[in-house]
């Protein structure tokens, strides 16, 4: 890549549009102090994306923008433009413009050949040519200086810009960054799916259930309609009978009208015509009335008899009827048992089915983490080791070259020596000067050996330092993955078991090997909450003194669970064992096993049962462990930072005395070759 032109307009002191052109071959720019040349160099590092204001000898980004003089009034925005040449994919090479725009306030905007950008594609394609804004490239005021102090990671930087792969490296951490935010976006994505899953579980149990209601509720609706059919059809049928009975009265009514009429005639015949008997009349009278009164009599046993017999023959037909509708109730309701129990059937089934692979995923989940850890582990052993290899072959390098260059000094002294060993003649002054000469470079000798083992043993000092720094960097990368994993883990467990609620679920705790007996023995109640005045509901009952004791050979449950108050009872009243020895149980009691095995006092058995709350349980328990690991963690996570911190201090100690000692060894050599010339 080659810059061809620079163009700057209200750039600090490049208030008018000015346009710098980079021809072939060497292009210099001469001036006295505070001309602006260091303005050029600021203006294409804060094109190629510089983001430090003080990098740019500023407090502000605004900064780069002209800010006015006596005369001139500042100016609201600053671009620079840089005209690039590069290699294309054929033979000859491309331009491309570079733009970079700040306005007052608004931040910054990037252009390339017209087209806006980002500022991390600006950044890309500097890298991608070995250059950029903090590229050793650019030299500016006291450059040189820190890329002669420069640490190993500086120079690594500068060698992988000369190698061409800053780009890669550059793309490469923005690929890690995506990989570690999509590791993340589906480490939540699966706890939403447990919570989806958990909450659809409830969801279809509620739906069953209310589907359940509504058919019962449909045939309930059913069976009355048909009642009140029947009894209206009964009532019908009453109405008729008395209208009919009405009628028949009603005849029977006029027809003794008539009887009546005529007996009223015959006695006024009577009257008129038989006066003189009155007496034989009244007689007459008398046996007529007696005659009538038993003959009414009879007509009312006779009219109770036949409506006695109308009412059996009514409640005969009604039996009759209530037989067959109880018969049609009886087969309706058989089937429907049936048909409940096909469907009780089922859904144990399904949920059976649907607890093992609860049961099963939350295996694969702690093995998942499990491996993530290792190789978290494994990933920081790696890299402490690969940092104490490359510090080895800093050293050894460093070493191998003070050696040559020692080496290659004392050859040249020794020729130099011995062409003056020829050149001296016999005079005692020169005799004189020459011992004189030899008693300081006797001296300097001396001392330079003196530096020399000062500088071996600050050396040997500094390696063993370093040893100790990559070790304690090795120590401190393995404490710290470990303590993120554990913290990492521990979080995880704690935003999965928040979903509780108010459930007794969420306020249990069980003992390590405990988990999977608790849950079978709770079953669906551990899912009631706790007081409150909810539909499903723990209120507590007091432990009495009545209640039967357990069998021996079992332990109570309550004995090995934390649980609230509410639930001491129902616990006291569970025995758990490692194997069902078909123990006799008092009424209300329950035997289950430490792997999930349940026998009711009833003779109801079940196996497998509460795999989700067993987990949700174990879950707790890993949670408890990995808050009481993690303080110990961070106390050795706090500990290898401070051993770290201990041995770089002692690698910067004797990198300083080594200085030191390679200064006292010059002055040393020097003061010899003065005593060499001078003899």
């Amino acid at each position: 890549m080659r810059i061809r032109r620079l163009k700057l307009s209200g750039f600090k002191s490049f208030v008018e549009p000015s346009e710098l052109r980079v021809e072939p071959g060497l292009t210099g720019i001469v001036g006295p102090n505070g001309c602006g040349k260091s303005n050029l160099l600021e203006a294409i590092r804060w094109t190629m994306g510089e983001g430090s204001p003080k990098s740019l000898r500023g407090g502000g980004m605004d900064d780069v923008i002209f800010a006015g003089t006596a005369t001139r009034p500042p100016r609201d925005f600053a671009e620079v433009s840089i005209l690039i040449e590069r290699n294309g994919d054929g033979d000859e090479p491309e331009e491309s413009e570079v733009t970079r725009r700040i306005e007052r306030g608004a931040g910054s905007a990037y252009r390339i050949d017209g087209r806006d950008v980002r500022a991390k594609d600006v950044a890309l394609l500097f890298a991608d040519a070995a250059t950029g804004a903090h590229s050793p490239a650019l030299v500016s005021q006291g450059r040189i200086g820190s890329v002669i102090a420069a640490k190993p990671t500086e120079r690594r930087q500068m060698l992988e810009e000369a190698a061409g792969i800053s780009g890669l490296h550059a793309r490469r951490k923005d690929a890690e960054q995506k990989l570690r935010a999509t590791e993340a976006n589906l480490a939540r994505l699966g706890e939403l799916l447990a919570e989806q899953e958990a909450r659809a579980g409830a969801l279809r149990r509620q739906a069953r259930a209310a589907e359940r209601y509504r058919q019962l509720s449909d045939k309930i609706r059913s069976v009355e309609a048909r009642l009140v059919h029947a009894r209206w059809a009964e009532a019908d049928r009453a109405a008729e009978s008395a209208n009919r009975q009405a009628n028949e009265a009603g005849e029977q009514v006029t027809e003794l009208q008539t009887v009546v009429a005529e007996a009223q005639a015959r006695q006024s015949q009577a009257n008129a015509l038989l006066a003189e008997r009155r007496t034989a009349l009244s007689a007459a009278r008398d046996a007529a009335l007696n005659l009538a009164h038993e003959l009414a009599s009879a007509r009312a046993r006779r009219d109770t008899v036949m409506r006695r017999l109308e009412e059996l023959e009514r409640l005969d037909i009604s039996l009759a009827a209530d037989m067959s509708r109880e018969e049609a109730l009886q087969g309706d309701a058989a089937r429907a048992i049936a048909q409940l129990d096909d469907e009780r059937g089922v859904i144990e089934r399904r949920l059976v089915d649907a607890e093992a692979i609860s049961a099963r995923i939350a295996a694969e989940l702690g093995k998942a983490e499990t491996a993530s850890r290792n190789a978290e582990a494994a990933l920081a052993e790696l890299l402490a080791r690969q940092a104490a290899m490359r510090a080895e072959r800093r050293v050894g390098e460093a070493a191998l070259e003070a050696a040559q260059a020692q080496v290659a000094r004392t050859a040249n002294e020794r020729q130099r020596l011995a062409a003056q060993l020829e050149e001296l003649g016999d005079g005692s002054i020169e005799t004189a000067a020459s011992e004189d000469a030899a008693r300081r470079s006797k001296a300097a000798a001396k001392a330079l050996a003196e530096a020399d083992a000062r500088r071996v043993e600050a050396e040997q000092g500094r390696i063993a330092a370093a040893d100790r720094r990559d070790a304690a960097e090795s120590a401190l990368a393995a404490a710290r993955a470990t303590f993120s994993a554990h913290r990492s883990e521990h979080d995880a467990l704690a935003r999965a078991l928040d979903h509780g609620g108010g459930a007794a679920i969420a306020s249990l705790t069980a003992e390590p090997g405990y988990e999977r007996a608790l849950a079978a023995a709770l079953g669906e109640d551990a899912d009631a909450a706790i007081g409150g005045d909810g539909p499903r509901r723990w209120q507590g009952s007091k432990v009495s003194a009545s209640d039967p004791v357990l069998p021996a050979g079992l332990n109570s449950l309550a004995d090995h669970v934390q649980a609230p108050p509410e639930l001491e009872r129902r616990l006291r009243q569970i025995g758990v064992c490692d194997t069902d020895g078909g123990q006799p149980l008092a009424i209300g009691q329950r035997l289950v096993t430490r792997d999930g095995q349940l026998r009711r006092w009833d003779g109801f058995v079940s196996t497998g049962g509460g795999a989700a709350a067993a987990e949700r349980l174990i879950r707790a328990n890993r949670r408890a462990e990995l808050a009481g690991e993690l303080p110990a963690l961070e106390r050795t996570l706090t500990e290898a930072e401070r051993e770290r911190s201990t041995a770089v201090s002692q690698v910067e100690h004797y990198r300083a005395v080594g200085d030191a000692a390679r200064l006292a060894a010059s002055q040393a050599e020097q003061a010899a070759r003065e005593a060499t010339r001078a003899g």
